[in-house]
C-alpha cells in the first residue's frame, strides 16, 4: 500500500502464516517423538491383531516406519528454520515498529521487503510442512499394516484406517496408491488357489538338510503362506519329533522310510490316492527329490578319478554310472515338466535328456532374503564367540556337506600346501567351516588355522556369513546351484566356486562377484593367492556387487513367484477360460 508518497508492504499476515507453520510443525514433531517412543521395536505378538501369518508385515515395513518418522521429522525441522529466519529477517529491517500513522491494522509491524523473496520463503517453509504430513501419512498406514497387516491381503479393517488418511488431501491418496503398489508387488494374491501334493524324500528338520531339502522347505512354506493348499508326502524322522507350522492349510502325510531311506512307493501312492479323492483333486503334483543324478555324479567321478593318488585302488563306478544315465534318459520324458535349477541344468534336459523345449522351465534356487542379509554386528559376536581372533586379516567360509564329491578332498589340498609353504598366509588366514561329514576330522588335523563348526541352524547360519570375507564352494558337481553360494551372496559377501557349467552360467558371471578356479589343486591355490593379496576392501566391493546380483535373481520372493506362476498354468482349465499361461502385469 502507499502513504505519504513512500511505499510500503504490510507484513503482519506473512507473520502471522509462518507463526502458523512453525506451531503446525511443532505439534507434529510431537507426535513423532511420541510414536517412535510407544512403537515396539520388540517382535511381541501381542502387539499385533493379525491371525493369519500370510498376512503379517515384514522387517522391511517396519524399518520403512521409522525411516519415515526421520523423514517426516527433517521435513518439519526444515520448514520451521525456513520460517523462523523469514521472520527474524522481516523483523530485523523493522524501521517502523509501533507506527500508528501507517497501515491498515493498528501497531502492524512493517518493513521494506523484497515480496517475492517473502513470498519465496514462505512457499519453500509451506512444502517442507506438507512433505513431513505426507511421510507422517506413509508411518501411519506401515503402522496400521503391522498392527491389522498388510494392504495386499485386503482386510477391510487395515483399509478402513488407511482411506481416512488420504481424504481430502491429494497427496495422500498419491502416497496410499504408491504403498498399494509396493505391497502388491511383495502379496499380492494369487489368481486362484491350487491344491498341491508334494512328494520329498525327507523333510528338513533344524540344521540337518541337504539342497533339495531345503529348497523344499523354502518354496513350499511360501506357497502355503499364499494361500495356497499343500500336502506333503514324506518320511517321519526316526529319531526325532516332526516340526510343526501355524498353518491350517499344510498338510504332511508321514510314512516310515525303506531300509535304503526312500518313500515306502506302494503306501505313499494309496494316501496320495485318499487325498486325491478327498474333496477336490489335486491341481499339481511335484516332487522335490528328483534330479539328474546319475548324470550329476559322472562328472565329479571323472574329477576324482583325475585327482585320485596313484597309490588310491581305482574305482569303477565310473561306468556303472554311463548305465544309469541311459536309464534315466529312457525315463524322464514320462515327467509332463521339468523344472532346472540352473540354466546349465536346462540345457542338459534339452540336449542330453531329449526333452521337449515346452517342458523345461528354468527356475533359479532362490533363499529367504529376509534372513539372509548383511549385519555387521552380528558377524562380529559370531566371531567374538568361536574366538576368531581380529588379527585374522581374511576370514575363509565354507559350509555344507562335507564330502567328496562337493569337493573337499580338493579343498584339504590346496589348504595343506599353503599353510606349509607360506607362513605369513597361515598367520593372518582363518577358515571357518559350517557342517559336517568324513572330511571334517582331516581340516580338523590342519591345526588352528581350520575351525570347523558343525551344522548350524539358519539364524546362526546367517551370523556365520556375516563373520567371513569371502565364501568358498569347492563342489564338483555342475548341475544345480548350491544354495550356500546364493546365501552368501544375499549376506554381500564375496564368493568362489569351481569353475562349472552351473556356477559360471548362472552365479559368478564375471570378476566383478567373485573368483573361480578350475578343479585342479593349483588353480585353487593361485584364486586363493589372489584373494588373500586384494584384501578386505576389494572383497567388500565384490560383496556388494554380489548381493545386487542376489537381490535380483536368487531371491525366495522370486522364486516362489515364479513357481506359482508355473503351477497357474499348469493347472489352466480351458473349460472356464482360464489363460495364467499369459503373462498379466499386476500393474495394468
Amino acid at each position: 500500500m502507499s502513504r505519504n508518497g513512500h511505499t510500503i508492504t504490510t507484513t503482519r499476515i506473512h507473520i502471522m502464516a509462518l507463526d502458523g507453520i512453525v506451531n503446525v510443525n511443532s505439534l507434529f514433531t510431537l507426535a513423532l517423538f511420541l510414536g517412535l517412543s510407544w512403537y515396539p521395536t520388540a517382535p511381541d505378538p501381542t502387539a499385533t491383531l493379525v491371525t493369519d501369518t500370510s498376512c503379517d508385515a515384514s522387517s522391511s515395513i517396519a524399518e520403512d516406519l521409522i525411516a519415515f518418522h526421520v523423514y517426516s521429522f527433517s521435513s518439519f525441522l526444515f520448514s520451521s528454520l525456513i520460517a523462523s529466519a523469514v521472520k527474524q529477517t522481516i523483523k530485523r529491517f523493522d524501521n517502523h515498529k509501533d507506527d500508528d500513522s501507517v497501515g491498515s491494522v493498528r501497531s502492524a509491524p512493517l518493513a521494506h521487503v523484497n515480496l517475492a523473496a517473502l513470498r519465496a520463503g514462505t512457499l519453500v517453509s509451506g512444502f517442507g510442512s506438507v512433505f513431513g504430513c505426507g511421510f507422517l501419512m506413509m508411518a501411519l498406514m506401515d503402522l496400521v499394516q503391522i498392527k491389522l497387516g498388510v494392504l495386499g491381503c485386503g482386510n477391510l479393517h487395515t483399509f478402513a484406517a488407511v482411506i481416512p488418511l488420504g481424504v481430502g488431501s491429494d497427496k495422500g491418496v498419491k502416497f496410499v496408491r504408491l504403498h498399494y503398489s509396493n505391497e502388491s508387488r511383495k502379496s499380492m494374491q494369487p489368481s486362484k488357489y491350487l491344491k498341491i501334493a508334494l512328494f520329498v524324500k525327507k523333510w528338513p528338520h533344524r540344521s540337518l538338510a541337504g539342497g533339495l531339502e531345503r529348497h523344499a522347505l523354502t518354496l513350499h512354506l511360501a506357497l502355503a503362506k499364499r494361500g495356497h493348499e499343500l500336502h506333503i508326502f514324506t518320511t517321519s524322522p526316526s529319531n526325532s519329533s516332526f516340526p510343526r507350522y501355524p498353518m491350517s492349510n499344510l498338510y504332511f502325510h508321514l510314512s516310515k522310510p525303506t531300509a535304503a531311506g526312500y518313500l515306502d512307493q506302494a503306501f505313499v501312492w494309496k494316501q496320495f490316492q485318499t487325498q486325491n479323492s478327498t474333496g477336490k483333486a489335486f491341481d499339481i503334483v511335484h516332487t522335490e527329490s528328483v534330479g539328474l543324478f546319475a548324470y550329476s555324479v559322472t562328472e565329479p567321478d571323472q574329477l576324482s578319478e583325475l585327482l585320485r593318488n596313484p597309490d588310491e585302488q581305482q574305482s569303477y563306478a565310473l561306468t556303472e554310472r554311463i548305465t544309469k544315465v541311459v536309464e534315466e534318459v529312457r525315463f524322464f520324458p514320462h515327467y509332463a515338466h521339468h523344472v532346472a535349477t540352473s540354466d546349465h541344468a536346462g540345457d542338459i534336459l534339452r540336449r542330453i535328456y531329449m526333452i521337449p523345449e515346452e517342458r523345461v522351465h528354468v527356475i533359479l534356487n532362490g533363499v529367504d532374503e529376509e534372513i539372509f542379509k548383511p549385519d555387521p554386528a552380528k558377524g562380529e559376536a559370531f566371531k567374538q564367540k568361536f574366538g576368531v581372533s581380529k588379527s585374522r586379516s581374511l576370514v575363509i567360509g565354507m559350509a555344507g556337506r562335507l564330502v567328496k564329491d562337493k569337493g573337499h578332498p580338493l579343498m584339504f589340498e590346496a589348504l595343506r600346501q599353503m599353510f606349509v609353504e607360506n607362513g605369513t598366509f597361515r598367520q593372518n588366514t582363518i577358515v571357518l567351516i559350517a557342517g559336517d561329514g568324513p572330511w571334517g576330522a582331516r581340516y580338523r588335523d590342519l591345526g588352528a588355522n581350520t575351525l570347523v563348526l558343525g551344522p548350524l541352524e539358519q539364524a546362526q547360519l546367517a551370523s556365520f556369513y556375516n563373520a567371513i570375507d569371502i565364501f568358498v564352494n569347492p563342489t564338483l558337481r555342475a548341475q544345480g546351484l548350491d544354495h550356500t553360494l546364493l546365501e552368501a551372496m544375499l549376506s554381500g559377501k564375496s564368493v568362489m566356486s569351481t569353475r562349472v557349467a552351473s556356477i559360471t552360467g548362472s552365479v559368478i558371471v564375471s570378476t566383478e562377484t567373485g573368483y573361480t578356479f578350475s578343479p585342479v589343486v593349483a588353480s585353487l591355490k593361485n584364486a586363493l593367492y589372489r584373494v588373500w593379496e586384494d584384501g578386505r576392501r576389494v572383497l567388500e566391493l565384490k560383496g556388494q556387487a554380489s548381493r545386487q546380483r542376489g537381490l535380483q535373481l536368487f531371491t525366495a520372493t522370486k522364486m516362489t513367484a515364479a513357481y506359482e506362476r508355473l503351477f497357474l498354468c499348469i493347472s489352466n482349465d480351458n473349460s472356464k477360460r482360464e489363460d495364467y499361461c499369459r503373462y498379466q502385469s499386476p500393474f495394468n
